[in-house]
Protein backbone atom coordinates (compact mmCIF):
# COMPACT_ATOMS: atom_id res chain seq x y z
CA UNK A 1 0.00 0.00 0.00
CA UNK A 2 2.83 2.37 0.87
CA UNK A 3 4.56 1.92 -2.48
CA UNK A 4 1.28 2.21 -4.39
CA UNK A 5 0.36 5.41 -2.55
CA UNK A 6 3.84 6.81 -3.17
CA UNK A 7 3.58 5.96 -6.87
CA UNK A 8 0.17 7.62 -7.14
CA UNK A 9 1.41 10.80 -5.45
CA UNK A 10 4.51 10.81 -7.64
CA UNK A 11 2.42 10.50 -10.82
CA UNK A 12 0.11 13.30 -9.68
CA UNK A 13 3.10 15.57 -9.08
CA UNK A 14 4.45 14.76 -12.54
CA UNK A 15 1.06 15.47 -14.10
CA UNK A 16 0.73 18.79 -12.31
CA UNK A 17 4.27 19.74 -13.27
CA UNK A 18 3.58 18.88 -16.90
CA UNK A 19 0.35 20.89 -16.86
CA UNK A 20 2.10 23.91 -15.37
CA UNK A 21 4.87 23.77 -17.96
CA UNK A 22 2.33 23.46 -20.75
CA UNK A 23 0.34 26.40 -19.43
CA UNK A 24 3.54 28.47 -19.39
CA UNK A 25 4.41 27.48 -22.92
CA UNK A 26 0.88 27.90 -24.28
CA UNK A 27 -0.79 30.85 -22.50
CA UNK A 28 -4.25 32.02 -23.49
CA UNK A 29 -3.75 33.71 -26.85
CA UNK A 30 -4.75 37.36 -27.02
CA UNK A 31 -7.48 38.07 -29.54
CA UNK A 32 -6.77 40.11 -32.62
CA UNK A 33 -8.87 43.23 -33.09
CA UNK A 34 -10.19 44.41 -36.45
CA UNK A 35 -11.94 47.77 -36.46
CA UNK A 36 -13.65 48.46 -39.79
CA UNK A 37 -15.41 51.71 -40.39
CA UNK A 38 -16.86 53.57 -43.30
CA UNK A 39 -17.38 57.30 -43.79
CA UNK A 40 -20.88 58.83 -43.76
CA UNK A 41 -22.99 55.67 -43.51
CA UNK A 42 -26.18 55.93 -41.51
CA UNK A 43 -27.72 53.14 -39.49
CA UNK A 44 -30.30 52.26 -42.16
CA UNK A 45 -27.78 51.73 -44.96
CA UNK A 46 -27.63 47.94 -44.69
CA UNK A 47 -29.95 45.31 -46.06
CA UNK A 48 -29.69 43.60 -42.65
CA UNK A 49 -31.30 46.74 -41.20
CA UNK A 50 -34.35 46.15 -43.41
CA UNK A 51 -33.45 48.50 -46.26
CA UNK A 52 -34.89 47.02 -49.50
CA UNK A 53 -33.05 49.43 -51.82
CA UNK A 54 -29.55 48.01 -51.46
CA UNK A 55 -27.73 44.73 -50.86
CA UNK A 56 -24.84 44.56 -48.38
CA UNK A 57 -23.90 40.87 -48.04
CA UNK A 58 -20.59 41.52 -46.24
CA UNK A 59 -22.15 43.71 -43.56
CA UNK A 60 -25.06 41.29 -43.30
CA UNK A 61 -22.55 38.48 -42.76
CA UNK A 62 -21.12 40.34 -39.78
CA UNK A 63 -24.63 40.77 -38.41
CA UNK A 64 -25.27 37.03 -38.71
CA UNK A 65 -22.10 36.29 -36.73
CA UNK A 66 -22.42 38.90 -34.02
CA UNK A 67 -24.52 41.56 -32.33
CA UNK A 68 -26.04 44.53 -34.17
CA UNK A 69 -27.10 47.61 -32.24
CA UNK A 70 -29.85 49.69 -33.82
CA UNK A 71 -29.88 52.51 -31.24
CA UNK A 72 -26.27 53.49 -31.89
CA UNK A 73 -25.09 57.08 -32.23
CA UNK A 74 -22.04 59.05 -33.24
CA UNK A 75 -20.74 61.63 -30.76
CA UNK A 76 -20.84 64.37 -33.39
CA UNK A 77 -22.20 64.24 -36.96
CA UNK A 78 -18.94 65.30 -38.61
CA UNK A 79 -15.76 63.36 -39.43
CA UNK A 80 -12.93 64.47 -37.15
CA UNK A 81 -14.84 64.89 -33.88
CA UNK A 82 -16.50 61.49 -34.29
CA UNK A 83 -13.22 59.79 -35.18
CA UNK A 84 -11.52 61.28 -32.12
CA UNK A 85 -14.21 59.60 -29.99
CA UNK A 86 -13.84 56.21 -31.67
CA UNK A 87 -10.13 56.04 -30.89
CA UNK A 88 -10.23 57.61 -27.41
CA UNK A 89 -13.53 56.69 -25.74
CA UNK A 90 -14.13 60.38 -25.02
CA UNK A 91 -16.48 63.09 -26.28
CA UNK A 92 -15.27 65.69 -28.82
CA UNK A 93 -15.28 68.53 -26.28
CA UNK A 94 -12.91 66.35 -24.21
CA UNK A 95 -10.57 65.33 -27.05
CA UNK A 96 -10.20 68.93 -28.25
CA UNK A 97 -11.60 68.00 -31.67
CA UNK A 98 -14.90 69.83 -32.08
CA UNK A 99 -14.40 70.75 -35.75
CA UNK A 100 -12.61 69.25 -38.74
CA UNK A 101 -9.02 70.47 -38.73
CA UNK A 102 -8.59 70.33 -34.94
CA UNK A 103 -5.77 68.27 -33.46
CA UNK A 104 -6.42 65.82 -30.67
CA UNK A 105 -5.07 66.64 -27.23
CA UNK A 106 -1.64 65.08 -26.76
CA UNK A 107 -2.33 63.93 -23.21
CA UNK A 108 -5.14 61.59 -24.28
CA UNK A 109 -4.23 57.98 -24.96
CA UNK A 110 -5.61 56.60 -28.21
CA UNK A 111 -6.39 53.00 -29.16
CA UNK A 112 -2.94 52.58 -30.71
CA UNK A 113 -1.18 53.67 -27.52
CA UNK A 114 -3.31 51.38 -25.37
CA UNK A 115 -3.05 48.22 -27.47
CA UNK A 116 0.63 48.74 -28.32
CA UNK A 117 1.42 48.99 -24.62
CA UNK A 118 -0.39 45.66 -24.21
CA UNK A 119 1.89 43.91 -26.71
CA UNK A 120 -0.16 44.34 -29.87
CA UNK A 121 1.06 45.29 -33.32
CA UNK A 122 -1.06 48.35 -34.06
CA UNK A 123 -1.74 49.38 -37.66
CA UNK A 124 -3.80 52.17 -39.16
CA UNK A 125 -4.96 51.59 -42.73
CA UNK A 126 -6.88 54.20 -44.70
CA UNK A 127 -8.50 57.51 -43.86
CA UNK A 128 -7.42 59.25 -40.65
CA UNK A 129 -8.76 62.84 -40.60
CA UNK A 130 -7.15 63.91 -37.29
CA UNK A 131 -6.40 66.37 -38.75
CA UNK A 132 -5.01 65.10 -42.08
CA UNK A 133 -7.30 62.83 -44.06
CA UNK A 134 -4.36 60.77 -45.33
CA UNK A 135 -0.97 61.30 -43.63
CA UNK A 136 0.70 59.22 -46.36
CA UNK A 137 -0.27 61.74 -49.01
CA UNK A 138 2.80 63.65 -50.18
CA UNK A 139 1.12 67.01 -49.58
CA UNK A 140 0.13 66.17 -45.98
CA UNK A 141 1.90 67.97 -43.17
CA UNK A 142 1.10 65.21 -40.68
CA UNK A 143 3.22 62.17 -41.61
CA UNK A 144 2.72 59.88 -38.62
CA UNK A 145 -0.03 58.70 -36.28
CA UNK A 146 1.00 58.27 -32.66
CA UNK A 147 0.55 54.71 -31.49
CA UNK A 148 0.09 53.24 -34.97
CA UNK A 149 2.15 52.03 -37.89
CA UNK A 150 0.77 53.40 -41.14
CA UNK A 151 -0.02 50.80 -43.80
CA UNK A 152 1.07 52.06 -47.25
CA UNK A 153 -1.61 51.45 -49.85
CA UNK A 154 -1.44 54.09 -52.58
CA UNK A 155 1.01 56.29 -54.45
CA UNK A 156 1.64 59.28 -52.14
CA UNK A 157 2.19 61.52 -55.15
CA UNK A 158 -1.40 61.13 -56.34
CA UNK A 159 -3.01 64.55 -56.09
CA UNK A 160 -6.63 63.85 -55.25
CA UNK A 161 -7.11 61.24 -52.47
CA UNK A 162 -10.71 62.48 -52.51
CA UNK A 163 -12.83 59.65 -53.91
CA UNK A 164 -13.48 56.36 -52.17
CA UNK A 165 -13.89 54.84 -55.63
CA UNK A 166 -10.16 55.47 -56.05
CA UNK A 167 -8.76 54.83 -52.58
CA UNK A 168 -10.88 51.97 -51.21
CA UNK A 169 -9.88 49.15 -53.63
CA UNK A 170 -6.10 49.63 -53.18
CA UNK A 171 -6.66 49.95 -49.43
CA UNK A 172 -8.32 46.52 -49.37
CA UNK A 173 -5.49 45.03 -51.40
CA UNK A 174 -2.89 46.37 -48.97
CA UNK A 175 -4.78 45.04 -45.94
CA UNK A 176 -5.17 41.61 -47.55
CA UNK A 177 -1.41 41.50 -48.16
CA UNK A 178 -0.76 42.51 -44.56
CA UNK A 179 -2.90 39.63 -43.30
CA UNK A 180 -1.17 37.23 -45.68
CA UNK A 181 2.28 38.09 -44.31
CA UNK A 182 1.52 38.79 -40.65
CA UNK A 183 3.13 36.61 -37.98
CA UNK A 184 0.25 34.87 -36.21
CA UNK A 185 2.19 34.76 -32.95
CA UNK A 186 1.75 38.52 -32.43
CA UNK A 187 -1.78 39.83 -31.91
CA UNK A 188 -2.78 42.83 -33.98
CA UNK A 189 -5.05 45.83 -33.61
CA UNK A 190 -5.89 46.74 -37.19
CA UNK A 191 -8.06 49.74 -38.04
CA UNK A 192 -9.31 49.79 -41.62
CA UNK A 193 -10.92 53.13 -42.42
CA UNK A 194 -12.76 53.22 -45.75
CA UNK A 195 -13.73 56.38 -47.60
CA UNK A 196 -17.12 55.49 -49.09
CA UNK A 197 -20.04 56.14 -49.11
CA UNK A 198 -18.62 59.65 -48.59
CA UNK A 199 -18.52 60.15 -52.38
CA UNK A 200 -22.21 61.04 -52.09
CA UNK A 201 -21.03 64.57 -51.22
CA UNK A 202 -20.05 65.09 -54.85
CA UNK A 203 -23.55 64.31 -56.06
CA UNK A 204 -24.97 67.27 -54.15
CA UNK A 205 -22.10 69.47 -55.30
CA UNK A 206 -23.09 68.74 -58.91
CA UNK A 207 -19.93 66.78 -59.56
CA UNK A 208 -22.53 64.08 -60.17
CA UNK A 209 -25.61 64.70 -62.31
CA UNK A 210 -28.66 63.18 -63.93
CA UNK A 211 -28.99 62.17 -67.54
CA UNK A 212 -32.34 60.55 -68.22
CA UNK A 213 -32.30 57.55 -70.52
CA UNK A 214 -28.88 56.08 -70.95
CA UNK A 215 -27.11 57.09 -67.74
CA UNK A 216 -28.57 57.68 -64.31
CA UNK A 217 -25.54 59.04 -62.54
CA UNK A 218 -21.96 59.88 -63.29
CA UNK A 219 -19.36 61.32 -60.94
CA UNK A 220 -16.36 63.24 -62.14
CA UNK A 221 -13.65 64.67 -59.92
CA UNK A 222 -10.23 65.92 -60.98
CA UNK A 223 -10.40 63.88 -64.15
CA UNK A 224 -11.54 60.68 -62.46
CA UNK A 225 -14.85 59.41 -63.84
CA UNK A 226 -17.15 56.49 -63.20
CA UNK A 227 -20.79 55.57 -63.65
CA UNK A 228 -22.36 53.94 -60.61
CA UNK A 229 -24.47 51.41 -62.56
CA UNK A 230 -21.34 50.29 -64.42
CA UNK A 231 -19.45 49.79 -61.17
CA UNK A 232 -22.20 47.79 -59.48
CA UNK A 233 -23.39 46.11 -62.65
CA UNK A 234 -26.98 45.05 -62.10
CA UNK A 235 -28.93 47.99 -60.71
CA UNK A 236 -31.62 49.95 -62.57
CA UNK A 237 -30.41 52.74 -64.80
CA UNK A 238 -33.73 54.42 -65.48
CA UNK A 239 -35.21 57.33 -63.57
CA UNK A 240 -38.56 55.57 -63.11
CA UNK A 241 -36.78 52.85 -61.11
CA UNK A 242 -35.47 55.22 -58.45
CA UNK A 243 -36.38 54.59 -54.80
CA UNK A 244 -39.37 56.59 -53.54
CA UNK A 245 -39.12 59.60 -51.25
CA UNK A 246 -38.57 58.77 -47.58
CA UNK A 247 -41.71 59.12 -45.48
CA UNK A 248 -40.16 62.09 -43.65
CA UNK A 249 -39.05 63.91 -46.81
CA UNK A 250 -40.88 67.16 -45.98
CA UNK A 251 -39.34 70.05 -44.04
CA UNK A 252 -41.00 71.27 -40.85
CA UNK A 253 -41.97 74.92 -41.57
CA UNK A 254 -41.28 75.74 -37.90
CA UNK A 255 -37.85 74.12 -37.90
CA UNK A 256 -35.34 75.91 -35.63
CA UNK A 257 -33.72 78.93 -37.25
CA UNK A 258 -30.31 77.39 -36.58
CA UNK A 259 -31.16 74.55 -38.99
CA UNK A 260 -32.92 76.76 -41.53
CA UNK A 261 -29.79 78.87 -41.82
CA UNK A 262 -27.83 75.86 -43.03
CA UNK A 263 -30.30 75.39 -45.86
CA UNK A 264 -29.97 79.03 -46.89
CA UNK A 265 -26.29 79.88 -46.97
CA UNK A 266 -22.92 78.26 -47.46
CA UNK A 267 -20.38 78.24 -44.69
CA UNK A 268 -17.35 76.09 -44.03
CA UNK A 269 -19.56 73.03 -43.61
CA UNK A 270 -22.95 72.25 -45.05
CA UNK A 271 -22.52 73.10 -48.72
CA UNK A 272 -24.28 69.89 -49.75
CA UNK A 273 -27.51 70.68 -47.92
CA UNK A 274 -27.56 74.25 -49.19
CA UNK A 275 -27.06 73.19 -52.81
CA UNK A 276 -29.57 70.35 -52.57
CA UNK A 277 -32.29 72.57 -51.13
CA UNK A 278 -31.74 75.31 -53.69
CA UNK A 279 -31.10 73.25 -56.82
CA UNK A 280 -32.45 69.69 -56.56
CA UNK A 281 -35.55 68.62 -58.41
CA UNK A 282 -37.61 65.85 -56.82
CA UNK A 283 -35.98 63.38 -59.22
CA UNK A 284 -32.55 64.50 -58.05
CA UNK A 285 -33.52 63.93 -54.42
CA UNK A 286 -34.52 60.39 -55.34
CA UNK A 287 -31.30 60.05 -57.31
CA UNK A 288 -29.35 61.21 -54.29
CA UNK A 289 -30.74 58.34 -52.28
CA UNK A 290 -30.14 55.91 -55.14
CA UNK A 291 -26.51 57.00 -55.40
CA UNK A 292 -26.08 56.71 -51.64
CA UNK A 293 -27.24 53.09 -51.81
CA UNK A 294 -24.88 52.30 -54.69
CA UNK A 295 -21.88 53.86 -52.95
CA UNK A 296 -22.65 51.85 -49.81
CA UNK A 297 -22.71 48.70 -51.91
CA UNK A 298 -19.34 49.61 -53.38
CA UNK A 299 -17.69 49.75 -49.96
CA UNK A 300 -19.49 46.57 -48.92
CA UNK A 301 -17.71 44.78 -51.78
CA UNK A 302 -14.36 45.86 -50.29
CA UNK A 303 -15.38 44.73 -46.81
CA UNK A 304 -16.34 41.35 -48.27
CA UNK A 305 -12.83 40.92 -49.69
CA UNK A 306 -11.35 41.83 -46.31
CA UNK A 307 -13.48 39.30 -44.42
CA UNK A 308 -12.60 36.58 -46.93
CA UNK A 309 -8.89 37.26 -46.41
CA UNK A 310 -9.41 37.02 -42.65
CA UNK A 311 -10.73 33.49 -43.17
CA UNK A 312 -8.23 32.51 -45.88
CA UNK A 313 -5.27 33.32 -43.63
CA UNK A 314 -6.70 31.80 -40.46
CA UNK A 315 -7.49 34.89 -38.41
CA UNK A 316 -11.27 34.56 -38.30
CA UNK A 317 -11.40 32.27 -35.25
CA UNK A 318 -9.70 34.63 -32.82
CA UNK A 319 -10.43 38.13 -34.06
CA UNK A 320 -12.84 40.57 -32.48
CA UNK A 321 -14.47 42.55 -35.30
CA UNK A 322 -16.21 45.88 -34.87
CA UNK A 323 -17.94 47.50 -37.82
CA UNK A 324 -19.22 51.07 -37.63
CA UNK A 325 -19.09 54.48 -39.34
CA UNK A 326 -17.97 57.92 -38.23
CA UNK A 327 -21.40 59.54 -38.78
CA UNK A 328 -24.50 59.25 -40.92
CA UNK A 329 -26.05 61.15 -43.81
CA UNK A 330 -29.38 62.90 -44.24
CA UNK A 331 -30.27 60.54 -47.11
CA UNK A 332 -33.01 62.95 -48.32
CA UNK A 333 -34.99 62.77 -45.06
CA UNK A 334 -36.11 66.30 -44.08
CA UNK A 335 -34.60 67.26 -47.45
CA UNK A 336 -31.20 67.01 -45.78
CA UNK A 337 -28.03 66.05 -47.62
CA UNK A 338 -24.82 64.98 -45.90
CA UNK A 339 -24.10 65.43 -42.20
CA UNK A 340 -24.04 68.22 -39.57
CA UNK A 341 -27.55 67.55 -38.32
CA UNK A 342 -29.01 66.15 -35.11
CA UNK A 343 -31.73 64.38 -37.07
CA UNK A 344 -31.58 60.61 -36.72
CA UNK A 345 -30.30 59.93 -40.25
CA UNK A 346 -27.14 62.00 -39.73
CA UNK A 347 -26.56 61.06 -36.09
CA UNK A 348 -27.20 57.30 -36.00
CA UNK A 349 -24.56 54.87 -37.20
CA UNK A 350 -24.26 51.13 -37.79
CA UNK A 351 -22.52 49.28 -34.96
CA UNK A 352 -21.82 45.54 -35.08
CA UNK A 353 -19.47 43.45 -32.95
CA UNK A 354 -18.55 39.79 -33.51
CA UNK A 355 -16.08 37.24 -32.15
CA UNK A 356 -16.31 33.60 -33.15
CA UNK A 357 -17.89 31.49 -30.36
CA UNK A 358 -17.22 34.25 -27.80
CA UNK A 359 -19.99 36.73 -28.66
CA UNK A 360 -23.55 35.65 -29.34
CA UNK A 361 -24.25 35.36 -33.07
CA UNK A 362 -27.24 36.74 -34.91
CA UNK A 363 -28.47 39.01 -32.14
CA UNK A 364 -30.09 42.43 -32.71
CA UNK A 365 -30.23 44.88 -29.81
CA UNK A 366 -33.05 47.37 -30.39
CA UNK A 367 -33.18 48.92 -26.94
CA UNK A 368 -29.81 49.85 -25.45
CA UNK A 369 -28.42 53.29 -26.27
CA UNK A 370 -24.79 52.93 -27.35
CA UNK A 371 -22.27 55.50 -28.50
CA UNK A 372 -18.92 55.68 -30.24
CA UNK A 373 -17.34 56.43 -26.87
CA UNK A 374 -18.21 52.84 -25.89
CA UNK A 375 -16.23 51.14 -28.67
CA UNK A 376 -12.71 51.41 -27.23
CA UNK A 377 -13.62 50.45 -23.64
CA UNK A 378 -15.53 47.45 -25.03
CA UNK A 379 -12.52 46.28 -27.05
CA UNK A 380 -10.26 46.68 -24.03
CA UNK A 381 -12.73 44.68 -21.94
CA UNK A 382 -12.88 41.75 -24.37
CA UNK A 383 -9.10 41.81 -24.92
CA UNK A 384 -8.45 41.80 -21.17
CA UNK A 385 -6.59 45.11 -21.19
CA UNK A 386 -6.61 47.19 -18.01
CA UNK A 387 -5.63 50.59 -19.34
CA UNK A 388 -4.83 53.69 -17.31
CA UNK A 389 -6.92 55.67 -19.80
CA UNK A 390 -9.99 57.35 -18.34
CA UNK A 391 -12.91 56.62 -20.67
CA UNK A 392 -16.11 58.64 -20.76
CA UNK A 393 -17.79 55.70 -22.50
CA UNK A 394 -18.15 52.24 -21.04
CA UNK A 395 -17.95 48.66 -22.23
CA UNK A 396 -21.17 47.30 -23.66
CA UNK A 397 -20.02 43.73 -22.99
CA UNK A 398 -22.34 43.46 -19.94
CA UNK A 399 -25.48 44.16 -22.01
CA UNK A 400 -24.35 41.69 -24.68
CA UNK A 401 -24.01 38.95 -22.09
CA UNK A 402 -27.08 39.98 -20.05
CA UNK A 403 -29.72 42.19 -21.64
CA UNK A 404 -30.97 43.13 -18.17
CA UNK A 405 -27.60 44.44 -17.00
CA UNK A 406 -27.46 48.00 -15.71
CA UNK A 407 -26.95 50.53 -18.51
CA UNK A 408 -27.27 54.25 -19.22
CA UNK A 409 -30.68 55.90 -19.43
CA UNK A 410 -29.60 58.56 -21.93
CA UNK A 411 -26.77 59.60 -24.22
CA UNK A 412 -25.62 62.91 -25.70
CA UNK A 413 -24.57 63.96 -29.22
CA UNK A 414 -22.66 67.18 -29.85
CA UNK A 415 -22.86 69.54 -32.83
CA UNK A 416 -20.42 72.30 -33.77
CA UNK A 417 -21.11 73.28 -37.36
CA UNK A 418 -19.00 76.35 -38.21
CA UNK A 419 -15.55 76.88 -36.72
CA UNK A 420 -15.24 80.63 -37.49
CA UNK A 421 -18.35 81.13 -35.36
CA UNK A 422 -17.53 78.92 -32.39
CA UNK A 423 -20.78 79.90 -30.66
CA UNK A 424 -22.79 77.91 -33.21
CA UNK A 425 -23.38 74.66 -31.35
CA UNK A 426 -26.11 72.20 -30.50
CA UNK A 427 -26.74 69.27 -28.20
CA UNK A 428 -29.00 66.24 -28.43
CA UNK A 429 -30.05 64.15 -25.46
CA UNK A 430 -31.62 60.81 -26.36
CA UNK A 431 -33.53 58.66 -23.86
CA UNK A 432 -35.37 55.39 -24.39
CA UNK A 433 -38.40 56.94 -26.11
CA UNK A 434 -37.66 60.63 -26.55
CA UNK A 435 -35.17 63.06 -27.95
CA UNK A 436 -34.48 66.68 -27.02
CA UNK A 437 -32.38 68.99 -29.24
CA UNK A 438 -31.28 72.49 -28.29
CA UNK A 439 -29.26 74.98 -30.35
CA UNK A 440 -27.16 77.87 -29.09
CA UNK A 441 -28.46 80.49 -31.50
CA UNK A 442 -31.61 81.51 -33.36
CA UNK A 443 -35.37 81.51 -32.89
CA UNK A 444 -37.34 78.36 -32.02
CA UNK A 445 -34.09 76.80 -30.86
CA UNK A 446 -35.53 73.60 -29.31
CA UNK A 447 -36.97 70.35 -30.63
CA UNK A 448 -38.60 67.46 -28.78
CA UNK A 449 -39.61 64.23 -30.49
CA UNK A 450 -41.53 61.17 -29.34
CA UNK A 451 -39.43 58.62 -31.22
CA UNK A 452 -41.53 55.68 -30.10
CA UNK A 453 -44.56 57.05 -31.96
CA UNK A 454 -42.77 59.31 -34.46
CA UNK A 455 -39.45 57.69 -35.47
CA UNK A 456 -39.19 59.97 -38.51
CA UNK A 457 -39.17 63.12 -36.33
CA UNK A 458 -42.01 64.75 -38.24
CA UNK A 459 -43.72 66.45 -35.27
CA UNK A 460 -41.86 68.81 -32.95
CA UNK A 461 -43.61 68.59 -29.56
CA UNK A 462 -41.64 71.29 -27.75
CA UNK A 463 -44.76 73.38 -27.13
CA UNK A 464 -47.15 70.49 -26.49
CA UNK A 465 -48.42 70.74 -22.91
CA UNK A 466 -48.82 66.94 -22.75
CA UNK A 467 -45.04 66.47 -22.87
CA UNK A 468 -43.85 69.28 -20.58
CA UNK A 469 -42.82 66.95 -17.74
CA UNK A 470 -40.72 64.85 -20.12
CA UNK A 471 -39.20 67.95 -21.70
CA UNK A 472 -38.23 69.28 -18.27
CA UNK A 473 -36.71 65.91 -17.34
CA UNK A 474 -34.57 65.90 -20.47
CA UNK A 475 -33.41 69.46 -19.87
CA UNK A 476 -32.32 68.51 -16.36
CA UNK A 477 -30.50 65.43 -17.67
CA UNK A 478 -28.64 67.58 -20.18
CA UNK A 479 -27.61 70.00 -17.43
CA UNK A 480 -26.44 67.04 -15.39
CA UNK A 481 -24.37 65.78 -18.31
CA UNK A 482 -22.82 69.21 -18.95
CA UNK A 483 -21.80 69.49 -15.31
CA UNK A 484 -20.41 65.95 -15.01
CA UNK A 485 -18.46 65.97 -18.29
CA UNK A 486 -17.24 69.59 -18.13
CA UNK A 487 -19.02 70.22 -21.41
CA UNK A 488 -18.43 73.61 -23.03
CA UNK A 489 -21.99 74.06 -24.23
CA UNK A 490 -23.58 77.18 -22.80
CA UNK A 491 -26.96 76.08 -21.52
Amino acid sequence: MGKALFSTIYLLILALSFACKNSQKDPVKKPNVLLIFTDQQNVNMMSAAGNPYLQTPAMDNLVSKGVMFTQSYCTSPVCAPARSSIISGKMPHETGVEWNGDEMREDILNAGDIFRNAGYKTIWAGKWHLPESYPQRAASKQKEIRGFDLLPFWNPENKTWMLGAETDPPLTEAVVNFLKDHDKEQPFFLAVSYHNPHDICFYARKDGWFAEGDSLLEIRYYGFEYRLPDVIGTHPDQVENLPPFPSNFAIDPNEPEFIQQKRAFHNEYGLETKLANQEFTEKEWRGYYYAYCRLTEMVDIEIGKLLKALEDYGFDKNTIIVFTSDHGDGAASHKWAAKLSLYEESSKIPLIISWNNKIQAGKTDNSHLVSQIDILPTLCDYAGINSSAQFTGKSFRPIIENENADWRSYLVVELADFKPDSLRKGRMIRSADYKYNVYSLGMNNEQFFDLKNDPGETLNLINDSTYQDEIYRHKMQLKEWISQSNDTFGY
